[in-house]
């Protein structure tokens, strides 16, 4: 049987169907249903006759078995059609060089095999009929194309039939889906309905979900308003679900507020959780909002009076602390219901709230406190002794007149009521030192008064005051950052509290108030410890006051600025601060070191023993407290790092950090003061004593010396004796006195100035062959020693040119100096001048 037979016996086995309708007329839902069975049914029909065509294996192998032993005529016949000739001999190429595709068997058929004259034709007529795609008169090629012509647009016919029965299947099945949504709405609509009657507000929020799934096209379109009303609603089907969602929205809000009036909580949870069931997001968090919002209205505020100093912390406190609960406690639920991010929304309004009571509390506080006539008492002040530090007492009542140095003790006594806080007890202990001090002289030195400016104690509590308020808004500011970034990364939604009213308010109070006053305070400060800084020579290194009062004044503003959590306050405050340090600090002492020698020279011989041991002493003081000055800068630098507090958002500590390393420079700063202050003594004190200790160590000295003198100088061994007892007295109690950094400082260079005359005096002097043998056992000896006096190295070094000095007067008689100074690899510090001038010096 052929697959025709099979197809056809399949097609006409099927009962007899109802006809195709146009999708276009189809109006009742029997309509539809017959349509579908109909093309159920055949597709059924066709896959019958596809199952038989397959299951006869027999005819198919047969028919295969055909067309493989048509293959050498169906390949001739190929070529015939592409306009090749068929060889006239197996094997020959064509006249387009290709191969005859007709097998040996193939050719045998001929009744002309081999013959070069044999014709194609009959072969091809042959191999037509066999397949039966030609005539059967025998037509030549161009029946061959009319044949497969026909089964091309056959094919066609078929595969348009079945693309048209697909698109009226898709037609169907569209037509499906658009009745079973509208079905869908129908029925969403009447349960939305039932439920407003029962007033079962979960379900009436259910059903409304459902009918706002439906697709708009659907809702707004012809057939859905034809279907969905009824008799007792018979408005469309989109204005029905706007009512009664509006309905909802009315009802949702009215239950709500209730709930929360009455603080239902189980209610109020309820309610929250229908918005975002019918797409009311919006209108929940609005509510939501106002709900809190009232929450933190109706706090307890904090008992006491406007005067206590408490009273503004602990009101901005219990706000700040409600704020944070609510949005603790409450964001799980909102993130559940309405998705994460969306609690911004619910920030923003308990932080509107704030900026109200923020605004109040600052206004109220400006006030109280009276802040405005701080800042103009403070404007005032002249800061007389920073302006002329001459005015200054000095450590040592031996460097005052007598006026001067009672008014110094009184000076001390009136500042002490006036130090404040943590200072004022550093501070106090110095008071009776400076009291007992007397000192004798004629020449009176005048006392500015005391500046007309505020009670450094009340600035002090004020600024406290401040850096508390403005800390516990960093505190809440950074919470909210860290709950906002939690759900969202972009920094611009974060701006509900960088550009809240309540932000600008504190910011404005820093910049207002707190950095003129801190300002006003570190300055007042360290004048204070300027006028009653005293000397403690008991330590090792000697150091006075000072130090600790103005470090510790340091580190006090440094906690207090950092605390606030202010950029812009932390930036104002280390410029100040390094300005301070600077000019009323580093640089008032510099001016103090340059006072000490410049005072009147006194004729009394014990008093003037006296004033020089306190000059130097004084001198020495100074330059250890810029010395230690940067040690200290660099540990409080260091310790800051370590211990940034905790009211800065992550993203800000780098330039916290930023801001803290530009402090470094003031260690650099109170080195080089330091180191100037160090040559200015060393060229005061040491410089001229110098010359005089080599003069004492050659008195009565030569070295032109014979066999005899050269053996006495090596028995009294004069020259390092009289050195090492020489550098004793010139050096003695600066070891002690100094600090190491210091001393290492001024003993380089008094080495390096003592070896330069030494290099002179040598240059002016003859040597004999014992006596440069001599000269250079004394350098060797006195470098020895110098290095022995220090733990730290580079005595030697500065002995470099004296010991080649000693090398070239040593020089053998017979040995050529300039050849000796070419070849000899040493690296000379000599230039070939003074080489030669030493050679001059020779008397052998």
């Amino acid at each position: 049987m052929t697959a025709a037979s099979l197809s056809a016996s399949a097609l006409t086995s099927a009962a007899p169907s109802p006809e195709p309708l146009d999708p276009r007329d189809i109006t009742e839902p029997e309509q539809i249903a017959a349509q579908l069975a109909l093309l159920t049914r055949r597709e059924a029909d066709l896959t019958l006759a596809l199952n038989a065509l397959i299951a006869d294996r027999t005819g198919v192998d047969g028919a295969l078995s055909n067309l493989r032993d048509l293959t050498g005529e169906v390949d001739a016949l190929s070529s015939e059609v592409d306009g090749y000739r068929v060889p006239s001999r197996y094997g020959t190429p064509t006249r387009k060089g290709r191969v005859s595709a007709l097998s040996p068997p193939q050719l045998s058929n001929s009744p002309r095999v081999g013959s070069p004259r044999a014709s194609p034709a009959p072969r091809l007529q042959l191999s037509s009929r066999g397949l039966g795609l030609q005539d059967a008169d025998g037509d030549d090629g161009d029946g061959l194309v009319a044949r497969v012509s026909r089964v091309w647009e056959t094919s066609e016919r078929v595969g348009g039939k079945v693309r048209k029965l697909d698109d009226e299947i898709g037609r169907v099945r569209e037509a499906a889906d658009v009745v079973t949504e509208v079905l869908e709405l129908k029925s969403a609509l009447a349960a939305l309905e039932v439920a407003i009657d029962k007033a079962d507000w979960e379900g009436a929020a259910r059903a409304c979900r459902r009918a706002m799934s439906v697709r708009d096209t659907i809702t707004e379109g012809g057939f859905a308003g034809s279907v969905v009303p009824t008799p007792q609603n018979p408005l469309p089907p989109p204005q029905q679900l706007a009512e009664l969602r509006d309905f909802l929205l009315h009802t949702f809000r009215q239950e709500f507020d209730s709930a929360a009036e009455r603080r239902d909580e189980h209610e109020v949870s309820r309610y929250f959780r229908l918005w975002p069931g019918i797409g009311a997001e919006d209108q929940g968090l609005e509510a939501y909002g106002n709900f809190v919002v009232s929450l933190v209205k109706s706090r307890s505020s904090a008992a006491g009076k406007p005067s206590s100093p408490l009273y503004y912390l602990s009101q901005l406190t219990s706000l700040l602390e409600s704020i944070a609960h609510i949005i603790d406690q409450h964001q799980p639920a909102v993130d559940k219901y309405y998705g994460t991010g969306r609690m911004r929304t619910v920030v923003g309004r308990l932080v509107g709230e704030s900026d109200r009571v923020v605004r109040n509390l600052v206004e109220g506080w400006e006030e109280e406190r009276r802040v405005g006539r701080l800042i103009s008492d403070t404007k005032a002040s002249r800061f007389a002794f920073l302006s002329n530090p001459a005015a200054l007492p000095p450590l040592f009542s031996s460097l005052a007149s007598g006026t001067a140095a009672a008014a110094a003790g009184q000076i001390s006594l009136s500042s002490l009521a006036n130090t404040t806080s943590n200072v004022a007890n550093a501070l106090q202990s110095y008071a009776p030192r400076v009291k007992t001090a007397t000192a004798t002289g004629p020449t009176p030195t005048p006392v500015p008064e005391e500046d007309p400016g505020p009670d450094p104690r009340d600035v002090d509590r004020v600024l406290g005051e401040l850096v508390a308020l403005s800390g516990r808004w960093a505190l809440f500011r950074r919470f909210v950052h860290s709950r906002l970034s939690e759900s969202d990364e972009d920094d611009t939604d974060l701006e509900v509290v960088e550009q809240s009213g309540s932000q600008r308010a504190i910011e404005n109070m820093l910049r207002t108030y707190y950095e003129p006053l801190e300002l006003w305070y570190l300055r007042s400060s360290v004048e204070k410890a300027h006028r009653l800084d005293l000397p403690d020579t008991s330590t090792k290194p000697h150091l006075s006051s000072i130090l600790d009062d103005t470090f510790y004044l340091i580190k006090v503003v440094l906690n207090r600025v950092l605390s606030s959590g202010s950029l812009s306050a932390l930036h104002a405050l280390r410029e100040h601060i390094s300005t301070v340090l600077e000019k009323d600090y580093a640089s008032i002492l510099s001016k103090k070191m340059e006072r000490v020698y410049a005072q009147p020279v006194t004729y009394d011989r014990a008093e003037k023993a006296i004033r020089e041991k306190d000059q130097k002493e004084t001198y020495i003081i100074f330059l250890n407290d810029l010395d230690v000055s940067a040690d200290y800068a660099e540990r409080l630098l260091l310790e800051t790092r370590e211990n940034v507090p905790a009211a800065w958002l992550p993203r800000e500590h780098a330039a916290v950090l930023d801001e803290l390393d530009v402090l470094s420079d003031l260690a650099a700063h109170f080195r080089s003061v330091a180191r100037s202050g160090l040559e200015q003594f060393f060229g005061q004190v040491i410089r001229p004593r110098l010359r005089p200790l080599l003069d004492e160590c050659y008195k009565d000295m030569t070295y032109a010396l014979g066999e005899d003198a050269f053996a006495d100088a090596e028995d009294q061994d004069l020259v390092r004796r009289r050195f090492v007892r020489g550098w004793e007295n010139l050096m003695d109690g600066y070891r002690t006195s100094f600090t190491d950094h210091n001393y290492q400082i001024f003993y380089t260079m008094t080495v390096e100035t003592l070896v330069r005359p030494w290099e002179k005096m040598v240059m002016g002097m003859a040597f004999t062959e014992l006596g440069a043998i001599r000269y250079e056992r004394d350098v060797r000896a006195v470098a020895n020693y110098l290095s022995t006096q220090a733990s730290y190295g580079g005595a030697r070094d500065k002995f470099t040119r004296l010991q080649q000095i000693a090398t070239v007067l040593n020089l053998d008689a017979d040995e050529d100096p300039d050849e000796f100074y070419s070849n000899s690899g040493i690296p000379w510090r000599l230039s070939r001048n003074e080489y030669n001038t030493v050679v001059g010096l020779r008397q052998f």
